[in-house]
């Protein structure tokens, strides 16, 4: 089952924190694997102590289901919640297609990433539309990772080394006096590359108590 097939689920999300703080989100008409990793960007914003419910009804029919999971590591809870996708829609997991989520939270050395490494995940995470410069990129470098100052020098030589590196990722305008840049989010390359940034960022955030 092609994982961009409109569907009639309703999917949500509630999410407690704390006595008295409840936050909910809401997605409809997506494949199970797409509410999932919605699911895995929203914890990204999540404090621990943490628990989640999500409830999915089907629209066509009415049925509805739920399931509640408390203080589970994240491995387990997305595995708790996989297989209750499965039983509660029928969807059946594309092998690998599942573990997405599971496995960059895994694969995310965030101790041995590079400043040029997390310097690209911030460009394709942020700056989906529009133009930026080397000064943006740093305000949003310190804020994501809570780190000391990227100084402007070096991100603008990161800049520089993504545009050049063959792949035509990034479009650059202006000259020496005052680069900006954009992302070719036209490019299915771009875009995948877009999505992947996201989750690992997500992840890394989640590491470090964002």
């Amino acid at each position: 089952m092609p994982g961009n097939e409109r569907t009639n689920y309703l999917y949500v999300f509630t999410y407690n924190a704390a006595p008295g703080t409840k936050e909910i989100f809401q997605c409809k008409f997506v494949q199970p694997d797409e509410a999932l990793k919605r699911f895995q960007k929203m914890l990204a914003l999540a404090p621990s102590p943490f628990d989640f419910r999500i409830d999915i009804s089907d629209e066509s029919t009415g049925e509805e289901s739920s399931f509640q999971v408390k203080g589970s590591g994240l491995e387990e809870m997305f595995e708790k919640f996989r297989v209750f996708l499965e039983a509660s829609t029928g969807y059946t997991f594309v092998v690998g297609e599942a573990d997405l989520v599971e496995q960059d939270l895994r694969d995310t050395d965030y101790e041995s990433m590079s400043n040029y490494e997390k310097l690209q995940m911030i460009i394709y995470a942020s700056f989906k539309h529009g133009k930026f410069s080397s000064m943006d990129v740093t305000e949003i470098y310190k804020d994501t990772f809570g780190e000391e100052d990227l100084p402007k020098s070096t991100a603008s030589t990161y800049l520089a080394r993504m545009w050049n590196s063959g792949k035509g990722h990034l479009e650059r305008i202006g000259n020496r006096s005052g680069y900006t840049y954009r992302l070719k989010t036209e490019s299915d390359e771009v875009q995948k590359e877009i999505e992947r940034a996201e989750v690992i960022l997500a992840a890394v955030q989640i590491r470090i108590g964002k």
